[in-house]
């Protein structure tokens, strides 16, 4: 099952869209959606590099790098969103 599909993730994703959409129009709302794309972009490339992997039948070397990425960016999203509430 690709990632992106998985219930938890998706869970996430409309967690992090009702947080933002509550959030007063600005920058952070700006920046908190941007990341919010970042990340399911990187989950899709993700997935998309498993993919590729099972057909190559060997290892991505840029997965921990796609990992770091997205908890990165899950961080940065989780900061804004808490920042934010407390304005």
């Amino acid at each position: 099952m690709m990632l992106q599909q998985t219930e938890r993730f998706q869970n996430d994703i409309k967690q992090y869209n009702e947080a933002i959409e509550k959030m007063a129009d600005g920058q952070d709302k700006i920046d908190s959606k941007k990341l919010l794309n970042d990340l399911i972009y990187e989950v899709k490339n993700m997935d998309n590099m498993y993919l590729d992997m099972v057909y190559a039948k060997q290892l991505p070397s840029t997965g921990n790098d796609m990992r770091e990425k997205i908890i990165s960016i899950r961080k940065q999203l989780d900061n804004k969103i808490k920042n934010t509430r407390g304005q």
